[in-house]
């Protein structure tokens, strides 16, 4: 892997993870354009990159996760009582968005793998488009940690779990299902981003797995030197990914996201049907 490619793929990574326009669509429609992508030959790589954008919010989010870490100890030292805590009430609210993740992540390759068509990852960009524009129809409430109830959590998380389809972003399903609970526009950035930490950690173990199982491959071709660059580019751009959607989400709209998805999507459909025939 030559390093050029290595800061590419790691731009990529970081400004789609979190940026509401699908990673895996992009990984998808990158890996078409280039042949064989990194995520298919270079596991070890690939992970890193992630591992990137784990960083990245962890940077911006700090003194949230800083504050969730101290409440948590609180927490279990009080015997679980919330007490009034808001943090203890965000703990309580991420473990609740795990629990529909468990059985989604075991079968996460197998889904993004039947759905990984261009044309149906343009579909599915289209879709992002949707949800995004509808987003801005959302009742204009200011749900935060302090008020929100453990179903808006749920839901939220359910909502997590149909992004893993190649197409439909996360970041943009999320925020926006946090929005039709009536989440302030902050804490619904706030709330996705960080309910985003457990979920790319658990991916990051499952690909872990497979590196461990296959090491020589997995390690194959790509130098010290190439790693770290992608993991440098992907916290880079990740971090200036989370700026850009709390400005935009702060302005009110989604606009230019909808417009990029449906013009991205789009083209995929017609090209990949232009393909088949």
């Amino acid at each position: 892997m030559s390093l050029w490619f290595a800061i590419v793929q790691g731009i990529v990574q970081g400004l789609t993870e979190f940026l509401p326009v699908s990673s895996s669509g992009h990984l998808v429609l990158v890996q078409t354009l280039f042949g064989e992508g990194a995520e298919i030959n270079y596991m070890l790589f690939n992970v890193l990159l992630h591992f990137g954008t784990l960083l990245s919010v962890i940077v911006a989010f700090w003194k949230d996760i800083k504050e969730l870490f101290v409440e948590f100890f609180g927490w279990v030292r009080d015997g679980f009582k919330i007490n009034g805590h808001p943090y203890r009430r965000f703990i309580v609210m991420l473990l609740l968005t795990i629990v529909p993740m468990f059985a989604v992540l075991p079968v996460k390759s197998k889904l993004e793998e039947a759905f990984s068509s261009p044309l149906l990852v343009g579909l599915l960009l289209l879709l992002t488009a949707t949800i995004l524009f509808l987003s801005e129809k959302a009742p204009r409430k200011h749900k935060t940690e302090t008020d929100a109830t453990w179903l808006d959590a749920l839901i939220v998380g359910i909502g997590q779990c149909f992004a893993v389809l190649p197409g439909l972003s996360r970041s943009g399903t999320t925020i926006c299902t946090g929005l039709f609970r009536g989440f302030s526009r902050d804490f619904a950035v706030r709330f996705a981003f960080i309910m985003s930490l457990p979920v790319i950690l658990g991916a990051n173990i499952l690909e872990i797995v497979d590196v461990v199982k296959d090491p020589v491959t997995a390690m194959a071709g790509v130098s010290v030197g190439c790693c770290i660059a992608g993991i440098l580019a992907a916290m880079l751009s990740g971090l200036a990914a989370i700026r850009m959607v709390r400005f935009v989400s702060g302005r009110g709209n989604f606009r230019p996201f909808v417009v990029y998805c449906t013009l991205i999507g789009t083209i995929t459909i017609v090209a990949s049907l232009i393909k088949m025939v």
